[in-house]
This record gives C-alpha cells, structure tokens and sequence, in this order.
C-alpha cells in the first residue's frame, strides 16, 4: 500500500530537520557578516573622498567663475574654521572676498560639509590647513595631500591630491601604515 497524503495535510519538519537549518543560516550569516562589513567601510570611506573631491572641485570652480579667492578649510561646527589638519568632522567651502583667509559672517558660504568622525579619518598634511583656491584656478601654497582612512577597517585608505595647478585627483589607498597608525 502506498503510503498517500491528504490534501489538506502538510508534514512538518522534524527537530533535526529545523536545527540543521538552523546551522545552516547561522553559518551563512557567519561568513556574510564580514564581507558585509568591509563593504559598509569601503562605500563609507568612497563616499567621503568623492565628497572632498567634489568640495575641491567646486572650490576650483567658483573662484574662476568669480575671479575671488575660494578656500576650503576644516570645521567641526561646520560655522567656523579650524586651524587643524584633521578634517574628520566636516569643512567649509566660502568665498574670501576680503582675501585675509578666515571666513568672515559677511562673507558667502557655498557649502557645509558634515562628516561622521567615527566612520573615517581625513587629514591632510601639516602644511596646508585650508585650500585656497585663486582666481586663475590654481591652488595657492604647495601641493596638498588628505589621506583618508576607514575607521571600522584600519587596511583600507585612500588619498586626494591636489597640485599647485589646482588639478585635484584621487587614489583608492592610503601610504603604507599610515591608516594603521590610529
């Protein structure tokens, strides 16, 4: 005789059954679980150098089509400028029009750039603590350089460059050990 079932009648899973599915997921999501974390650290990190490169650009922009000083300079209130080289918090993009390098109230800001400081590290060198940009488009002072740096994943960084011609690029790493060092 064969054994048939019902129509209506469903045979439910057997204890065994449920717990090696079980281990099953808990295995997938075992494996998942890193990989879903270096790919929130890499779009966390990618987002912030498009941000700063795009901030630089239109920086570069603005003082040509204004024929004024644009500068680009750290903030943590994203109201002020900081005389840091640590840009993790966010930065200011303003048109200087008295030309002394600070932002001034009557001076117009073109943007606020907020960041989360726990997500990645962005500093640029010692030297350049605000990038201004002159009217012609080239960038005043020596050549800078931001590294940035994932803080959930030390191994991965990246960098912008900007030459003194004011041509801004950007690279997928960060020098050796300069991420690893906090």
């Amino acid at each position: 005789m064969h054994n048939r079932h019902l129509a209506g009648h469903s045979r439910g899973l057997t204890l065994i059954e449920l717990i090696a599915g079980m281990a099953i997921v808990v295995l997938l999501l075992a494996f998942a679980a890193p990989t879903f974390s270096s790919l929130t650290a890499s779009t966390q990190l990618t987002t912030t150098k498009n941000q700063l490169v795009l901030g630089l650009q239109r920086a570069r922009a603005e003082a040509l089509s204004k024929s004024r000083d644009v500068v680009l300079c750290p903030s943590r209130d994203g109201m002020r400028c900081e005389d840091v080289s640590d840009w993790s918090n966010g930065w200011l993009l303003y048109v200087d029009n008295n030309r002394n390098g600070r932002f001034d109230a009557i001076e117009p800001m073109l943007l606020s750039q907020k960041l989360d400081p726990q997500q990645v590290s962005v500093r640029s060198n010692n030297g350049r603590r605000r990038i201004t940009y002159r009217s012609l488009g080239e960038s005043a002072g020596a050549n800078a350089t931001f590294v940035l740096c994932s803080r959930m994943r030390p191994d991965q960084g990246g960098q912008v460059i900007i030459a003194n011609s004011g041509r801004v690029r950007s690279l997928s790493f960060a020098p050796q050990f300069a991420c690893l060092q906090g």
